[in-house]
């Protein structure tokens, strides 16, 4: 036979799962010792997948199912030649590829799916999502029942993502991105309009200390304190909100914190300033008050932005555990999925092509490569044959194995790296346990050693208002704002 009649005699056959004619080549697949051919990858791995569910060497006996029938509704599976045209040019209208502007405004989605029971699942998620306008990408892992969707906002929602992927018949868990989103925003939105109040507060305050080299009339007077009352009074409600929670509950356990220092500081110095404006005294101190919050708030808002980019890369990591593995037995020889928890040392299991590796073991049969960079960092694949040894958290970049598993669980390599990794997010930091045993002591010393210094300036003969400002004034420089910032730098 020619290469021409060759060429044609390939053109003629047909995919064994959609039964259209192989115009884009071939992916083979072996089971049971025959040799299956499909047009593509997804025809592939449902068919594989509905092989192993049915139990059947009969491929007729995958069009009587449910999950066949629902890949030939939604088009994902054509059933005709001008079907198979109508949804190419539909997708291709559906999905432009975005502007070079558009894809600078793209989110990112990651969500946990539910209810996935084969790797087909996760390619007609894949498939489906990628029909809906404004889906710029979908990748959906069955092995960590993770879905990451890249999405333009403008074209569509959060919402509409998530109803695609119930529409299907999964459940969705949100992995707590949009609220953490939500959370870092509205916090971030506390300290920004606390700095600007906090800054026009200063500056009415240098205005209002001019008073003390100048004459400055009562009605002047006021006109600047009026206004630094009223900023600061939203200063230490709204931005302090948070840390009036933390300091009574450490009042109410004696167990006093940072914060319930910088709270009696700051509110010393405002109602002092309040009593002082009501008489008609240019001694305002609202920058001070302001400017306590105002620093702290700023030292959390560091920690959380270092602290979120931690657990987003820890997050990633995480992900890498595998929640199913496909375990070969005698009743299944090319494997079946189920709960990681499952495998033992001694058993089985197999993994194929974009999988990643659930324990440590020794290949048994297969060929191909496999990438380590989580593991070693190394960005080209390595080559496995039989009898090499391969660790979890490899994924499989070409090919696939039969492994017989050695370490599972905390004990493969993947496990004892997160056992560290828990371990020390656990730990505290050496600077983080001294500056909580200070703390410990150091606020009630303070707070009695500024009672007692207004109560000794009061019997030496000087005036109550000079008595509490001393008093105040313990207090105010005794507030450790430096470790409010420090310690958060020190995490970054």
């Amino acid at each position: 036979m020619n290469k021409a009649s060759e060429q044609q005699s390939t053109v003629s056959r047909t995919c064994d799962l959609c039964g259209l004619r192989l115009r884009y080549g071939t992916a083979n697949a072996l089971f049971s010792g025959n040799t299956y051919a499909f047009c593509c990858n997804g025809c592939r791995q449902v068919f594989t997948i509905l092989m192993a569910s049915t139990d059947s060497p009969n491929p007729e006996s995958f069009r009587e199912t449910d999950l066949f029938r629902q890949c030939r509704a939604r088009g994902i599976i054509p059933g005709s030649e001008e079907e198979l045209g109508g949804a190419d040019s539909t997708h291709a209208d559906a999905a432009p590829m975005p502007s070079a502007a558009a894809r600078d405004n793209v989110l990112t989605l990651k969500l946990i799916v539910n209810n996935m029971w084969c790797s087909a699942c996760a390619w007609i998620i894949d498939e489906s999502l990628k029909k809906n306008p404004g889906v710029i990408d979908s990748t959906c892992n069955f092995s960590t029942d993770r879905l990451q969707v890249v999405y333009d906002p403008v074209n569509v929602t959060s919402h509409q993502i998530i109803e695609t992927i119930g529409k299907l018949g999964y459940r969705v868990a949100a992995s707590g991105e949009s609220k953490k989103t939500t959370e870092h925003r509205r916090e971030f939105v506390r300290f920004a309009v606390s700095a600007f109040l906090t800054m026009n507060v200063m500056m009415l305050s240098f205005a209002l200390y001019t008073g003390f080299f100048t004459d400055l009339s009562p009605e002047n007077a006021a006109k600047i304190s009026w206004p630094m009352f009223v900023m600061a009074t939203a200063v230490l409600i709204y931005g302090g909100y948070d840390f009036y929670k933390k300091a009574w509950a450490g009042l109410r356990n004696a167990a006093f914190s940072m914060e319930t220092l910088i709270i009696i500081g700051a509110l010393s110095a405002y109602f002092f300033s309040t009593y002082n404006l009501f008489a008609k005294s240019i001694h305002l101190y609202y920058d001070t008050a302001s400017m306590l919050i105002t620093l702290v708030l700023l030292g959390k808002t560091l920690e959380r932005r270092a602290k979120g980019k931690v657990l987003e890369d820890l997050e990633n990591f995480f992900a890498l555990m595998p929640t199913k593995v496909r375990i070969c037995s005698g009743d299944f020889p090319e494997g079946r999925y189920v709960a990681i928890e499952q495998l033992t040392p001694g058993d089985i299991f197999r993994v194929s092509e974009t999988d990643i590796i659930p324990a440590d073991g020794h290949v048994l049969s297969g060929n191909g490569s496999v990438e380590e960079s989580s593991l070693t960092g190394e960005p080209l694949p390595i080559t496995k044959k039989p009898g090499d040894l391969i660790r979890s958290a490899a994924r499989v970049q070409q090919g696939s194995f039969k492994i017989k598993a050695a370490k599972v669980g905390n004990d493969s390599t993947l496990g004892q790296m997160m056992q560290v990794i828990e371990k020390t997010l656990l730990t505290k930091m050496p600077i983080e346990g001294k500056t909580d045993l200070i703390l410990q002591w150091f606020v009630p010393v303070i707070l009695v050693l500024a009672v007692a210094t207004g109560v000794a300036c009061r019997f030496m003969g000087l005036s109550l208002e000079t008595s509490i400002l001393r008093a105040v004034t313990v207090m105010v420089i005794s507030c450790p704002c430096a470790l409010g910032i420090a310690i958060p730098l020190a995490r970054v």
